[in-house]
């Protein structure tokens, strides 16, 4: 039996990093820091004119990206011109719909955006199977986090704490590594009892497309 992937979080999360690149380049800046990713097929079907607009998505873990599900990501880059059309429409309306499932958008996008950013880029890694990719136990999370980001700090206890599980923990990482390209803005690694989640939020302020 394949080991499972023993996921490098502080290379996911600086993958924040490459907000300036277009979706080919980040492909490839992905997979040169995960090689058992798999992309699925095709790209953004939304129509906008957006030229930092793109998505991608696919599956990750031990053995090439196990073909059991359980191991999957998500990444995507929008622009102003995105980001206008959910500020006038939202996120349900027959104008921005279509966009939800390429733009990956964040009900507070639009409230952290800064001034001078023209970009924001997600991405997602999501696996509920130890077998394909390796719980990442908290110290881990939080000194992968740590590495990146200014302050980090842990979900305290209250009404859904238990949902995470005995064992579980929700950190999030905020105001990390930037410079007048780009902003990492946030992180944050979740141990629940269904599921893991490392994800990540940046800015690019000005660049290519």
């Amino acid at each position: 039996m394949a080991e499972p992937l023993d996921l490098p979080v502080a290379e996911v999360l600086a993958l924040g990093q490459a907000a300036y690149a277009d979706r080919a380049s980040f492909e490839r800046v992905l997979q040169a820091r995960m090689p058992s990713v798999v992309f699925d097929a095709g790209g953004q079907v939304a129509s906008v004119e957006d030229p930092f607009l793109w998505s991608l998505a696919g599956r990750f873990g031990g053995a090439g990206a196990s073909p059991r599900p359980g191991a999957i990501f998500g990444c995507a880059r929008y622009g102003v011109a995105t980001r206008d059309l959910f500020l006038e429409y939202g996120f349900a309306a027959p104008e921005t719909f279509a966009l939800m499932g390429d733009a990956l958008p964040l009900s507070d996008d639009v409230e952290v955006w800064p001034n001078a950013a023209v970009a924001r880029l997600h991405c997602i890694f999501v696996w509920d199977d130890a077998e394909t990719v390796r719980i990442v136990p908290e110290p881990a999370a939080q000194a992968a986090l740590g590495h990146l980001f200014e302050a980090v700090t842990a979900q305290q206890e209250g009404s859904d704490f238990a949902v995470l599980g005995e064992d579980g923990f929700r950190l999030r990482g905020r105001n990390g590594a930037g410079d007048r390209v780009v902003w990492l803005e946030s992180g944050d690694v979740i141990l629940t009892n269904g599921h893991q989640q490392v994800s990540f939020r940046a800015y690019l302020i000005g660049g290519a497309v």
